[in-house]
């Protein structure tokens, strides 16, 4: 029985430790997001899928915000054009086959000069090594 036991927690720790082990950065997202930050949305475009969908989740409400890539382009130009110093950053990785879950934090200066930043748990969907679908949670201040 001893033997079992220790078995059990060798097999257990090593299970939970490779639940905890961060995953490596995804290159296409990275990509995108450094596009969005230099303001390059023709480098945003090409790793988007033609038929991107962005996704937003409130609750047991889930909704497409924005369909296809010409869309996406247009609103993140007005967006940028509107708060020009918007940028993006990555953390907490974790890769389930094509679909990549990573905090999202944006930061940006307010209308009154004061810094701003939330955070958002954001899940990406890649087809043909494009970017497929985007799901975002709801954003907590930071």
């Amino acid at each position: 029985m001893k033997n079992l036991t220790v078995s059990a927690f060798i097999i257990g720790a090593s299970l939970f430790s490779a639940c905890q082990q961060a995953a490596e950065p995804h290159p296409v997202i990275v990509a995108h997001v450094d596009a969005f930050n230099a303001r390059d949305f023709d480098a945003m475009s090409r790793v988007e899928h033609p038929e991107i969908e962005w996704i937003r989740v409130l609750g047991s409400d889930v909704r497409v915000d924005i369909s296809g890539r010409e869309t996406l382009a247009k609103i993140l130009q007005d967006y940028t054009a509107s708060t020009p110093d918007v940028a993006g950053a990555l953390r907490d990785w974790s890769v389930n086959g094509d679909y990549v879950s990573v905090t999202e934090t944006a930061t940006w200066t307010a209308v009154d000069g004061s810094r701003k930043a939330q955070s958002t748990l954001t899940v990406y969907q890649l087809e043909d090594g494009l970017i497929r679908r985007v799901w975002y949670y709801p954003s907590v201040p930071k």
